[in-house]
């Protein structure tokens, strides 16, 4: 059970939750304002957005760029977002510098400027957002179900705006709008970390308490949307290779007695492989891509939803399945086993929010503000063990009605629309018909130990019990990397099966097992590794650890689960170029890496998955696979003993097998100073430019990883040049990869048609720039802190500690060099950062893309 909060309300009103969190050094500290886009007129759509975006870009006190900058120098994570309900400010840093976070949110809140030139720049990036959510197909569908799904409601508009008003947007029209909403009474101020409560409440009263007491404000009555009486369906073609839909109902309000038996009804249909949707419409009828189930409750009625992804093809026979499942849970009560199931998924989630600060603030804010209570997890968790098979059923009839359903899905342009309004809305009306008829602990300091098995497995454990989750990660060498040509993606293709099936458990019963421990278990490859992970709760470890070595020992890969993984695929590989910025990425590895196997896509090439058998996975895992070659990291709530002779008793794989660091490769000879132009009928161009980068194994990999970190983030210097100072784009970065032969280092950003090429000499000049000039002593410092803080707030996840300590040790690094990463990072000195930057970077070994 989690601890339970500290509510106190600050003289001027203002509500501070407070929950302590000793397991990691870490402070998050989130502001929630009750004020969203359904609280704006007409003429302010898309404003509390605005709003939002404005708030970090300058104060009395810091300048534009510096709150930014002053976070990412502690190493700390700064957000926001905007809801219908709700405006959210997110910060987390180290634990040390508690007092600074608090004075940087309330100087954000409460002494903003809105300097109208800021606001400007601002705004074109704001615009250019709006276009990335036209571009992007799941958010295009969102808007559309939500103005579908609501006629009168504000949540029929979306909280972005129109690139119309928010382009006519002032300094006075933020000003006006902050006046009327962030004031004491209408905010809730969370916090989550290490701290006493007492020192916590005297840095809030420092500052937030110092504003003014006001009343709370005044709020236009929103119009209701009442019962639907018909079926209401939207559907249009789009530059897509693929059917994306949702079909939804509308549902309650947050705060409504039937949220339990919705939530419980949602994991039922759609959540884990053993999940009815899951199960038959995708695992078993191969009918969908992707598919799930949710319920979305604001604070006034929302929606519940079925989302996923099809081939044009099959969408028609998969959408009268999926009705047909919506209709029988409606009609047909669930047993025991598959309710108490249900039950243990939705308590697993609740468990899982309590690993970090920031999803615990998160879930704090959200209890307070929309449920009045920030404690309502341990009530609900009371009514969720309670329900039964017939209150699950009567709540699905309820809501599951074909007068109430409201389906909406895009389709490749220029194709005939495979389902008509009218054989949709029929479809559920048969399903309906059809199944009506037929209706009847003590916390422990965290332990790292390295073993040795009997059969030459090395097993790697961290034990930290701070909750009850144990990740693990089984990791060997392979990937990309080494696949032979015509063969591209054996290894995606071989991780993405290697759970469909073994020697004594079905796919079914995998997924089935798998949700019996409060977990998953699923494949993973990359450029240079491949194996399998799992997390579970860590009272079924021996479980959990059974299911891992039957799969890592006797993986069958089924012909017929080959071919569903090979059609999923084949599929992913077309979705690539629905997204842009994935599609320049992918362009830009191929210009640069060619002709090493680093610039294929790790999930191939549709000649090398279609080439691809059952037999060539079999062969490729008899070979890689083996027990010296194998690294097991164990991360969570366990003691090492107990897990060793766990895994010397079950795991039974073969000793030896031929991975190795060593494998003679080409290397890559990328066309330098080449502009490689790629088609696309996206609103905006995306530009990628970058460099040849280094190995894991390279000494200067550090520095160039500081010199990304001056290039990256909100304070970063592709930042403040492209997007502040020139507001070209709303997303703008640089990313750099390792591997065990030289990666790459590159810069992104989103921009409009017409501003491409600027873009692109804007990333070239921003990283000619680190080494035709030494960087300070005091940017070097504060990118340093940056990356290493962050760093180590990913060391509040069991499953980073998994991933790294596996991986970390196959490559010969040691299963320990991790934990000293950060400390490494903090020594790089300016002239290593400038000798790194004169080493990758130059005006003549440029490689870039522009996709648009």
């Amino acid at each position: 059970m989690s601890q339970r909060s500290h509510t106190v309300t600050l003289e001027n009103g203002m509500t501070l939750v407070y929950v302590r969190n000793e397991a990691a050094p870490v402070l998050a500290l989130d502001v929630w304002i009750r004020a969203g886009s359904a609280d704006e007129r007409e003429d302010e759509a898309g404003l509390a957005h605005v709003v939002e975006h404005m708030m970090f870009k300058g104060t009395g006190q810091r300048g534009p760029g510096v709150i930014a900058g002053e976070v990412e120098n502690m190493g700390g994570e700064i957000n926001a977002f905007t809801s219908f309900d709700h405006t959210v400010y997110t910060l987390c840093v180290p634990g040390r510098y508690g007092a600074q976070a608090f004075d940087i949110v309330h100087d954000a809140l409460t002494g903003s400027l809105f300097d109208s030139e800021e606001l400007e720049r601002e705004k074109l990036v704001i615009l250019e957002e709006i276009k990335r959510g036209r571009d992007h197909p799941q958010q295009y569908l969102s808007r559309m179900l939500f103005s579908t799904a609501y006629q009168r409601h504000p949540y029929k508009n979306p909280v972005i705006g129109s690139a119309e008003l928010v382009s006519s947007f002032t300094r006075e029209n933020l000003k006006r709008f902050v006046s009327r909403w962030y004031r004491s009474s209408n905010m809730t101020l969370v916090a989550v970390g290490e701290l006493p409560i007492g020192k916590v409440k005297k840095m809030a009263e420092a500052t937030f308490g110092k504003m003014d007491r006001s009343p709370v404000p005044r709020r236009t009555k929103r119009a209701a949307e009442g019962e639907p009486d018909s079926f209401r369906c939207s559907i249009e073609g789009r530059d897509i290779a693929e059917i994306y839909f949702d079909i939804a109902f509308p549902g309650p309000g947050a705060d409504h007695r039937d949220v339990v038996q919705l939530d419980l009804m949602a994991a039922v249909l759609g959540n884990g492989e053993a999940s009815r949707l899951e199960h038959r419409i995708k695992l078993d009828l191969n009918l969908v891509h992707a598919i799930g189930a949710g319920v979305y409750l604001p604070t006034d009625p929302g929606v519940i939803n079925i989302g996923g992804a099809a081939d044009p093809a099959k969408f028609e026979e998969a959408y009268r399945e999926i009705c047909s499942e919506l209709y029988r849970i409606a009609h047909e009560p669930v047993s025991a086993t598959e309710l108490k199931r249900a039950k243990d998924t939705v308590e697993t989630e609740f468990i899982y929010q309590r690993e970090t600060s920031q999803a615990q603030a998160q879930k704090l804010g959200y209890c307070q503000l929309v449920l009045g209570d920030a404690d309502y997890e341990a009530l609900y968790l009371e009514r969720l063990h309670e329900v039964t098979p017939d209150e699950l059923m009567g709540v699905a009839q309820k809501y599951i009605a074909p007068r109430r359903g409201v389906v909406t899905y895009i389709h490749p342009r220029g194709e005939k629309p495979p389902l008509s309004v009218s054989a949709a809305k029929a479809a559920m009306q048969k399903a309906e018909k059809k199944w009506s008829a037929k209706k009847k602990t003590v916390k422990k300091p965290p332990v790292m130990s390295r073993y040795v098995l009997d059969n030459g497995a090395r097993v790697l454990v961290r034990r930290q019990n701070a909750v009850p989750i144990v990740s693990v990660r089984a990791a060997m060498l392979g990937g990309s990397r080494v696949e032979q040509e015509g063969k591209q993606g054996l290894f995606h293709l071989l991780s993405a099966a290697v759970t469909r099936g073994t020697g004594s458990r079905s796919v079914f019963d995998i997924a089935h097992d798998s949700d019996r421990i409060g977990g998953h278990i699923e494949g993973f490859s990359g450029r240079n590794s491949f194996g399998v992970k799992s997390e579970f709760l860590s009272k079924h470890l021996e479980k959990g650890v059974e299911l891992l070595c039957d799969t890592l020992t006797t993986p069958t890969f089924p012909d017929e689960e080959v071919e569903k993984s090979r059609i999923e695929t084949l599929s992913a590989l077309k979705r690539r170029d629905d997204n842009p910025a994935a599609k320049a990425f992918r362009a830009f590895e191929r210009a640069l890496f060619s002709p090493h196997p680093y610039g294929i896509d790790p999930l191939g090439t549709v000649e090398g998955v279609q080439n691809l058998s059952p037999d060539d996975l079999r062969g490729a895992y008899g070979n890689y696979a083996s027990a010296e070659g194998l690294a097991i990291a164990v991360s969570g709530d366990v003691e090492p003993e107990a897990v060793v002779e766990l895994f010397n008793e079950k795991l039974k794989l073969a000793r030896t097998g031929r991975a190795t660091l060593e494998v003679k490769l080409p290397k890559a000879n990328p066309a330098y100073k080449e502009v490689l132009k790629v088609e696309s009928p996206h609103e905006q161009a995306h530009v990628v430019l970058g460099f040849l980068g280094a190995t894991i194994f390279d000494e200067g990999r550090l520095a160039l990883k500081v010199a990304n970190s001056i290039l990256n983030g909100q304070g970063g210097r592709l930042f403040r040049s492209l997007r502040d100072e020139q507001g070209l784009a709303y997303a703008v970065m640089s990313t750099s990869m390792e591997g065990i032969d030289p990666g790459f280092i590159a810069g992104y950003i989103a921009t409009s048609h017409e501003n491409a090429e600027k873009a692109r000499l804007g990333l070239l000049e921003q990283f000619m720039g680190l080494w035709a000039t030494r960087a300070s002593k005091l940017e070097v410092d504060s990118a340093k802190r940056k990356l290493a803080g962050g760093y180590e707030m990913n060391l509040q996840e069991n499953d980073f500690h998994a991933s790294q300590m596996a991986l970390d040790e196959i490559y010969g690094l040691g299963y320990r060099d991790y934990l000293s990463h950060a400390g490494r990072i903090l020594k790089v000195t300016p002239d290593e950062v400038w000798a790194a930057a004169s080493r990758y970077f130059g005006e003549d070994n440029w490689v870039a893309v522009v996709s648009g």
